[in-house]
């Protein structure tokens, strides 16, 4: 039989046991997780044809650190995707401030913690919120020269303000598009050229100068040229020609208008053109803008009505370069074109600003580019007594 002594002591032993690892003084608690004390989310649109976008989440840390949450869609399966923070804006570039954790095809997340950048220099949160950076996503280590994703982060990021004006066709046909102005948060403004009718290739230059088009003025902002293939062009623009600075705001009510020009080589060609800021809604350069009626007169002559003239046979005609000249032509079997040489057929035909040239019914828009020669004919396609003479002035 067991002494009743032993067994007590037997029973007390645990609770003895408990009580110690219980005490304060002997535990060993887990350290809590830290918590997420203020978040800003930044948007990284795709970049080329990969179809990849997603966001950039910045997040202060209960432990003083801070954290870089990057969440990505469409990430193709098994891609590790390098992603790093950089100086300056993405239409600037700049070298690398901060590596991020590669994000993970498979899931297309990453998540990167720290408290400095590459070089050692400590940040905070608001530094982050102040950054002037943006960050890259690369569609691999060994192809680091492709991006999939990019988008600009702290004082660059866009507040959502913008304003695009029309850029017309000129001297080649077919290009045209718009330039938009958007607003950063520091208040400076990136600057998106988009044409249609580029080719691949093609390396196009372009300008803001001051006054507009029929006026023209020197240069006083320098643009990134126009990439054919793409027809964009991105450009941040925070100061003019010789260091003042401008804003966004400033730029609304500028006297300016845009060129985009064929070449390097050939400045002289312009390939789209637009008044911009307080120019604004008008034609370019507040320039000519005229609209005729043409009918015809059995196979004698074009008779023209409108702008002054009334029932007016085969009438000489003056334009303006940067005028833009409609004809609503209503003309069966009398093909309407406007030439270099005067004489029926097609093979002196003037295209440059010319939309639906030769037609019989409908609009014919002629837009007179800057190189526009000295004089210019309208002919019948078939009857040579159906003609007159356009001047063309500055």
């Amino acid at each position: 039989m067991i002494n009743r002594s032993l067994l007590a002591f037997l029973i007390i032993i645990p609770f003895f046991l408990t009580s110690c690892s219980d005490d304060d003084g002997y535990s060993n608690p887990k350290p809590s997780e830290p918590t997420e004390l203020n978040s800003k989310i930044y948007t990284l649109g795709t970049v080329g044809d990969f179809g990849v976008s997603g966001t950039a989440k910045f997040i202060e840390n209960s432990d003083a650190t801070l954290s870089i949450e990057l969440d990505l869609q469409n990430t193709p399966a098994s891609g590790i995707h390098p992603a790093h923070i950089h100086f300056n804006t993405a239409a600037e570039s700049g070298d690398i401030a901060l590596t991020l954790e590669a994000v993970n095809g498979d899931t297309g997340k990453s998540t990167t913690t720290f408290t400095s950048l590459n070089d050692g220099t400590a940040i905070t949160y608001q530094g982050l919120l102040d950054f002037d950076g943006y960050i890259n996503l690369h569609l691999s280590a060994t192809e680091l020269s492709t991006l999939v994703a990019q988008g600009d982060i702290g004082q660059n990021e866009l507040t959502g303000e913008t304003i695009s004006y029309d850029l017309s066709e000129r001297d080649v046909v077919g290009i045209n598009g718009t330039v938009e102005f958007a607003e950063r948060v520091n208040e400076t403004t990136l600057v998106t050229i988009n044409l249609t009718g580029t080719t691949a290739g093609g390396i196009h230059p372009a300008h803001i100068h001051e006054n507009d088009v029929a006026t023209t003025g020197n240069i006083i902002v320098g643009l990134n040229p126009v990439i054919g293939g793409s027809g964009i062009s991105k450009t941040q623009v925070k100061e003019l020609v010789g260091g003042a600075a401008v804003t966004y705001t400033e730029l609304l009510t500028i006297n300016a208008y845009v060129n985009v020009h064929l070449s390097d080589t050939d400045l002289d060609t312009i390939v789209a053109q637009g008044n911009i800021g307080s120019n604004a809604g008008t034609n370019p350069g507040g320039a000519e803008s005229k609209t005729y009626d043409v009918t015809n007169s059995g196979a004698s002559a074009y008779i023209f009505n409108g702008e002054g003239l009334s029932n007016s046979n085969n009438p000489d005609l003056t334009f303006k370069r940067g005028g833009t000249y409609t004809f609503n032509v209503d003309i069966p079997g009398h093909p309407f074109f406007i030439n270099t040489v005067q004489g029926t057929g097609t093979a002196n035909t003037y295209n440059s600003g010319v939309t639906n040239n030769g037609a019989v019914s409908g609009t014919i828009t002629f837009t007179v580019p800057t190189n526009a020669p000295n004089t210019l004919y309208y002919n019948c396609q078939f009857h040579s007594s159906m003609n007159g003479t356009i001047t063309i002035t500055d």
